[in-house]
C-alpha cells in the first residue's frame, strides 16, 4: 500500500480554489481521494477540480459561503448525492482580512469587520464540522483538519492590527480540542497552525521591506510553500496518524519570534 494512501476516500476542502487549499486538494488527489472544492467563486473552485480530474480522481465543485449553516448544509448534501459519503473535512477557508470585513486596530475596525472575521474564521469551522459530523459517526470513522494560524500563539499574535484574527483562530484551536474529545473514537480531529506560506492572496501584499523582517523572523530562512504543508494534511488525515487526534501542529519554518506592529511589516 502507498504511505498515505487515501483511495477510496471522499475529501471536503473548504477555500479550496486557491494557495493552501489548492495545494491540499491537489496532494489529496494524487493520494487517491476524490475531492470536493468548496469556494465562494465557483469559476475558481471549478477550475481547480479540473485539476484534480486531471490527475485521474473525482472532483466536485460547490460555490458555498462557509459562514452560512444554509449553504453548509446544502455543501454536504451535495457531496454526499455524488459521492455518498464523506471521509475528510479539512475546514481552510478564512483569512486576516476579506470581502467584507477589515484588519485593524481594535478601536479602528467595526462590529460588523468583528462579526464577519469570526463567522468566516470561527463560525465556519464549527459549521462545517457539525455538518459532517454525523455523517462520519454512521460511517464509523472520519478525519477533520483544521487550519489556524501562529496568529492564535500569544508570541506571535499581539500585533497591532490583526487582533481580531487572532481571537478567532485561538478559538479555531480549541474548537480542535473539544472536537477531538467529543467525537472520538470515530472521528479524529486536528489541527496545523501554518506560518509564513507563499500564496497568490498573501503574496502580493508585501513589500521587500516586509518579506526581510519576516524572514529574519523565521529559522529556515524562507517562506514556505503551500506544498509542503499539503504533505503535512495529508499525513495527518491518513491511516499513518491513526493514533492522533486532539493535536496541533506548526508548519512554519522555525517562526522564531513576534514581529512588529502591522504597520512596519507591509
Amino acid at each position: 500500500m502507498p504511505e498515505h494512501d487515501l483511495t477510496g476516500r471522499v475529501a471536503i476542502v473548504t477555500g479550496g480554489n486557491q494557495g493552501i487549499g489548492r495545494a491540499i486538494a491537489h496532494d489529496y488527489a494524487d493520494h487517491g481521494a476524490d475531492v470536493v472544492i468548496a469556494s465562494r467563486t465557483l469559476s475558481t473552485a471549478e477550475a481547480v477540480a479540473e485539476e484534480v480530474r486531471a490527475r485521474g480522481r473525482k472532483a466536485l465543485a460547490i460555490s458555498t459561503d462557509v459562514a452560512s449553516n444554509a449553504e453548509v448544509v446544502r455543501m454536504v448534501q451535495q457531496t454526499m448525492d455524488t459521492f455518498g459519503r464523506v471521509d475528510i473535512l479539512v475546514n481552510n477557508a478564512g483569512g486576516s482580512h476579506g470581502r467584507t470585513y477589515n484588519r485593524g486596530a481594535l478601536l479602528e475596525i467595526t462590529e460588523e469587520d468583528w462579526d464577519n472575521s469570526m463567522a468566516v474564521n470561527l463560525k465556519s469551522v464549527w459549521l462545517c464540522s457539525r455538518a459532517v459530523a454525523p455523517i462520519m459517526q454512521r460511517q464509523g470513522r472520519g478525519a477533520i483538519l483544521n487550519i489556524g494560524s501562529v496568529s492564535a500563539q500569544i508570541q506571535h499574535g499581539t500585533r497591532v492590527g490583526f487582533a481580531v484574527y487572532s481571537a478567532a483562530k485561538v478559538g479555531v484551536n480549541n474548537l480542535t480540542y473539544s472536537m477531538a474529545a467529543e467525537w472520538g473514537p470515530t472521528i479524529r480531529v486536528n489541527g496545523i497552525l501554518p506560518g509564513f506560506i507563499e500564496t497568490p492572496r498573501v503574496t502580493p501584499t508585501r513589500s521587500e521591506e516586509g518579506n526581510a523582517v519576516r524572514t529574519r523572523a523565521i529559522a529556515l530562512g524562507r517562506f514556505g510553500a503551500s506544498e509542503e504543508l499539503a504533505k503535512a494534511a495529508t499525513f495527518l488525515v491518513s491511516d499513518e496518524a491513526g493514533y492522533i487526534s486532539g493535536t496541533i501542529i506548526e508548519v512554519h519554518g522555525g517562526y522564531k519570534s513576534s514581529l512588529p506592529p502591522l504597520e512596519a511589516v507591509h
